[in-house]
């Protein structure tokens, strides 16, 4: 539900390149589409594969650097940054 929420912003892009001749969708755009598919894949085989319920609860863990602070978004909401 998340994958399809971002890329939703940018389907008509898509259609209309599927529709118009000599439209094409921009390479930022099919870059980012890429990125959320590539993320929604690695987030699903992530959670499939978690063999118990505190493999799955560590999925929400966000990694932190050495003094504590936030080093990057947990596993189950690793997304790219919307464009």
């Amino acid at each position: 539900m998340t994958a399809s929420g971002l890329l939703a912003p940018t389907d008509w892009m898509v259609i209309k390149a599927a529709e118009v001749s000599g439209y094409t969708v921009p390479a930022e755009v099919t870059t980012y589409r890429a990125a959320v598919r590539t993320a929604s894949n690695t987030i699903e085989t992530a959670i499939t594969g978690a063999a118990d319920h505190a493999a799955f609860m560590a999925l929400y863990n966000a990694p932190v650097d050495a003094d504590g602070n936030n080093a990057g978004n947990a596993p189950i909401n690793d997304w790219p940054e919307t464009i």
